[in-house]
Order: structure tokens, then C-alpha cells, then sequence
């Protein structure tokens, strides 16, 4: 797991020098801003559009949570270091562009180019999106293919902003885009919540996957887990900015590359570089579940052990008899093992 930077010392005070400081650089050049420009406009733009208190009855507790909205940071990297940054963004799982709180439209909105996918025939992508954004509905994304479509679009190496939310064999799609010399300078990744870290878990390509059983059931069995994305992007150089399982439609991890830390830092928080991955999962309030859905009801209990093996098998047990009920019979592959720790 991610271990604390020990080299930054009094990191509160230095995310709030590193906050004003991309104030006053956004303050002085509102012109950058495009049609949001105006003096009052940075200050809000860096502040979480949501302070909330949520209570979880099953654990007894609540949890207090700032809410932002993720394409921010890549909108707040392209103003401040406009000459590390490109306004590009990329939309895999689209759907109709706007609706589950999709965080790429605002970019698109502002007039940034880029492409949006979605593998099902969707003619409301095109009607709900600006022309400079490549439409490619109706196209199945793949490990095999991701690469190509995104040099087919145009996408530079290192796009502002890559979103991934296709509910299946995210963790492969993400792998294959980094593999190919991709480096967004934000990641937002869909992750199945249930797992805690340092659990990996992730669906593998199977031309048989599907989202949705015959009874219209998601299941628990989708995706790519917290600890999976999290160790899958950090030699490729990031870490996580930022975790939301409370806004509707939404259990995602953003993830910041390193060069881009202290914009993260004032953003977020010190929490970005003094807290592991853990501590930060279990200090976010729990995310929908899926397998209860089909009948197992214990996972929220897998938050806080760590008996990692024992805890294992009984993932193990459960991922397996949602893939069966999911697939009819058929085994789609996935992987499953204890991360670092």
C-alpha cells in the first residue's frame, strides 16, 4: 500500500499555500477561463460543490464528506500548467454523454475535444454532445482495441482527463491503454466498492461477460476492485487523488499522476499524501452492494477484517456464485489476490 511521504512536513499548511497560489494564478489570467471567466469564478471552481454528513445505520456511524466534482482537477491542472496539459478528453462508457452524473460532459461542454464511446447503439450521444468530441457509438471497447481507437481519435499521449466505466473488464482496458504509452494526467475509474484493499479483484476479457444477468441483475460480479486500479496505475506513476461512493451513479476512484501531486494536494487535501490507501477507504462511507442483490449480505463486514487469506476464500465463494448465476453456467475469468499491505 501507498505509505505516507514522510519528506512533506506540515502538509496542511503547505496544500492551502499551494490552493492560493493557483488562486491568484487564476485570478490574474481569467481570460483562460473561457465563457466561466470572471474573478469570482477560481475560488469556487477549487472549493467541493458539497459538504455532507452521511449516516450508515449497519456500522453505526457517520462519516463527513466533501464532495467534488472529479473533472475539476484536470480543468484546474489545464489553467494552472497550461503548457503541461492538453484540453482532451476521453469518455469510455459514455452512455448518452449527460446522465449518471457523467464528470467528462462539463469538460466537453467547455469546448474541450476529445472522443466518447459507448458500446451500444446511442444516437443521443451525438444530439447531447459538442461537434468537436468524436462520437463512436455502437463500438465495443476492448483490451485488444482501446489503443487503436484512441490514436484513430487523435488522442494525444497525455490527455487531460480519461474516464473508464463500462461495468465490466475495466482493469484490462485501463492496462492496455497504459501499455500502449497512454498518460492521462487524471484517471476517474468505475471500481466495485465491496472490495476493501488490499483485496484485487478484477474481471478478465471474455467474449461471454455480461453487465446485466437474464433476471436484469448486475451482481457482485463486475469491474475491478479499489486495491486493483490503485496497483495496477501506480508504476505507470499515479496515485489517489480522490474516492466517491456517495454522489448517485457513482463508486469511482480519480487518479492524478505524480507530476500533478501538489495540484491534487490543494485540492483534496493532505489526506492525498499523508494517509494509505486503506485509511482512506475505510474513512469513506461504503458503496452500494451488488451481491446483496443476490443474497450475501456480509460484505460489509469484509471492511475491516484482516484475516486476508480467510477473507479471500469467502470473496472467492462469493465471486463464483455470482459469475455462475450471472453467466448460466459459464466461468468467466477473473483475478483475485491479497495486494500489498
Amino acid at each position: 500500500m501507498l505509505r505516507p511521504m514522510m519528506a512533506t512536513q506540515q502538509p496542511d499548511r503547505e496544500a492551502a499555500r499551494a490552493l492560493r497560489a493557483i488562486e491568484k494564478r487564476l485570478k490574474a489570467s481569467p481570460e483562460s477561463i473561457g465563457r466561466s471567466a470572471g474573478s469570482r469564478w477560481a475560488p469556487k471552481l477549487l472549493r467541493p460543490y458539497k459538504t455532507t454528513k452521511v449516516k450508515h445505520k449497519r456500522e453505526g456511524r457517520s462519516y463527513r464528506c466533501k464532495l467534488f466534482r472529479p473533472h475539476v482537477l484536470a480543468e484546474v491542472i489545464q489553467l494552472a500548467r497550461p503548457r503541461e496539459s492538453s484540453r482532451y478528453a476521453v469518455n469510455i462508457g459514455a452512455g448518452d454523454g449527460v446522465s449518471c452524473n457523467d464528470p467528462v460532459y462539463p469538460l466537453f461542454a467547455e469546448g474541450w475535444p476529445g472522443v466518447a464511446i459507448e458500446g451500444a447503439p446511442t444516437p443521443e450521444l451525438a444530439a447531447n454532445l459538442p461537434d468537436a468530441v468524436r462520437i463512436l457509438d455502437d463500438t465495443f471497447v476492448l483490451p485488444s482495441n482501446v489503443a487503436q481507437l484512441l490514436k484513430e481519435s487523435n488522442c494525444p499521449d497525455a490527455p487531460g482527463f480519461l474516464k473508464t466505466d463500462v461495468d465490466g473488464y475495466d482493469g484490462p482496458i485501463l492496462e492496455a491503454i497504459l501499455q500502449a504509452g497512454f498518460r492521462p494526467l487524471v484517471i476517474q475509474a468505475e471500481v466495485q466498492p465491496e472490495f476493501p484493499p488490499p483485496i484485487e479483484f478484477a474481471v478478465q476479457y471474455d467474449p461471454e461477460y455480461r453487465v446485466f444477468g437474464d433476471d436484469g441483475k448486475v451482481t457482485g460480479f463486475y469491474g475491478a476492485s479499489f486495491a486493483y486500479m490503485l496497483n495496477l496505475t501506480r508504476p505507470f506513476g499515479y496515485r489517489l487523488a480522490y474516492m466517491d461512493f456517495v454522489t448517485p451513479w457513482t463508486h469511482d476512484v480519480t487518479l492524478v499522476h505524480e507530476d500533478f501531486t501538489d495540484i491534487a494536494v490543494a485540492l483534496f487535501g493532505s489526506d492525498v499524501v499523508e494517509r494509505t490507501d486503506r485509511e482512506r477507504f475505510l474513512a469513506h462511507p461504503p458503496g452500494h452492494s451488488h451481491f446483496k442483490e443476490c443474497g450475501i449480505r456480509t460484505t460489509l463486514s469484509w471492511r475491516h477484517r484482516t484475516d486476508w487469506e480467510a477473507l479471500l476464500e469467502d470473496i472467492r465463494t462469493a465471486c463464483d456464485d455470482n459469475n455462475l448465476h450471472k453467466h448460466n453456467g459459464h466461468e468467466v475469468p477473473y483475478h483475485l489476490a491479497v495486494g500489498p499491505h
